[in-house]
């Protein structure tokens, strides 16, 4: 009988992308089930769409960068799709100009912190919900 020792190497696997993409699946489906309380007017949607496509963006940067790179973009949705290789910038004018919409509210938390002056001004500088809907879902592949 022969002693073999057999050395095994530590693995790697970059978990984050799967991570980051599931949550992004996540919070697009908490957009699907999603009832307001009432017949108000809720931004809650909106920010559920816009959280969705951050998550979906930062999984595809995280696929080759790391964290700390994706964390300095922070949660401008403009930036990190510019920021994205070319072969990955695939929305359309139509999509890119809907994205840079949300994201001025987005980025201002304003969906989260709604300032007065949209409910003043009639909700007119939020982006058409279905269309954000329609884009969220593209973006982070949900079935």
């Amino acid at each position: 009988m022969t002693d073999y020792i057999l050395h095994a190497e530590p693995g790697h696997y970059n978990l984050s992308p799967i991570l980051f993409k599931n949550t992004a699946r996540d919070f697009f489906k908490c957009y699907l089930d999603f009832k307001p309380q009432g017949k108000h007017f809720s931004p809650v949607p909106f920010f559920l769409c816009c959280r969705a496509i951050e998550m979906a963006l930062k999984a595809i940067h995280l696929e080759i960068k790391n964290r700390k790179y994706v964390k300095k973009l922070g949660h401008d949705l403009i930036k990190l799709y510019k920021k994205l290789d070319g072969e990955h910038q695939t929305l359309s004018k139509d999509e890119l100009d809907l994205l840079k919409k949300a994201n001025k509210i987005y980025v201002d938390k304003d969906f989260e912190y709604l300032s007065v002056i949209h409910p003043v001004t009639g909700f007119t500088k939020f982006p058409d919900l279905e269309a954000l809907a329609i884009l969220a879902r593209k973006l982070t592949d949900f079935k």
